[in-house]
């Protein structure tokens, strides 16, 4: 007899995977011929527990937690090697974003990982000064994980030393284009 706690999951792993493949960029994971080049182009996949291929399968055959729980999305550098190779032109990285965005609502992000507070200070950033300070940045990161930013202070000095750090935000030259811009990104995000 399965029990009901089973039937749940199940039921929200399907509606979890008719979301994935149901729109842009996710729908393209069914095109996947599972060659491998993704995974071999990718300068990280060593650090993957699974490469992009294994997490498509995942995804195509239900097993959608597994997928989202799993460490791949979250080392993706966003350095378009696997697109740009992939014989099917599935958008790889936009997939992994996709992926990264559910893991979090879902709150399966793997409880090691640290990039979403990375992230959340990046995008703090962005919001607040329409770039990025790397300095505010890990000031920002390193209020929640002291012991990273600490390990790094090292190459900080040297970088300030060598004007390749700078502790004050530079200004935009159009910050209420860039707000303009992100307001619509997020209305758009909240239509889908």
């Amino acid at each position: 007899m399965i029990g009901k706690g089973y039937c749940v999951q199940a039921d929200l792993e399907k509606k979890l995977q008719a979301e994935i493949l149901g729109r842009e960029p996710g729908n393209s994971i069914l095109t996947c011929i599972q060659c491998g080049t993704c995974s071999g182009s990718c300068p990280l996949a060593d650090a993957m527990d699974a490469g992009p291929r294994a997490l498509f399968a995942l995804i195509r055959d239900g097993q959608v937690e597994q997928a989202l729980r799993s460490n791949t999305s979250w080392y993706c550098v966003s350095c378009y090697q696997c697109m740009v190779q992939c014989p099917q032109q599935i958008p790889i990285t936009d997939i992994m974003y996709l992926l990264k965005q559910l893991s979090l609502e879902q709150g399966l992000v793997p409880r090691d990982n640290k990039m979403p507070d990375l992230y959340a200070a990046f995008e703090r950033q962005v919001n607040l000064f329409g770039k990025v300070s790397e300095a505010l940045l890990m000031a920002d990161y390193g209020i929640k994980h002291p012991l990273d930013v600490m390990a790094n202070a090292a190459a900080a000095v040297k970088l300030l030393a060598k004007g390749r750090l700078h502790l004050v935000p530079r200004k935009i030259e159009a910050p209420r284009r860039l707000q303009a811009m992100i307001d619509a990104a997020g209305q758009k995000e909240h239509a889908r």
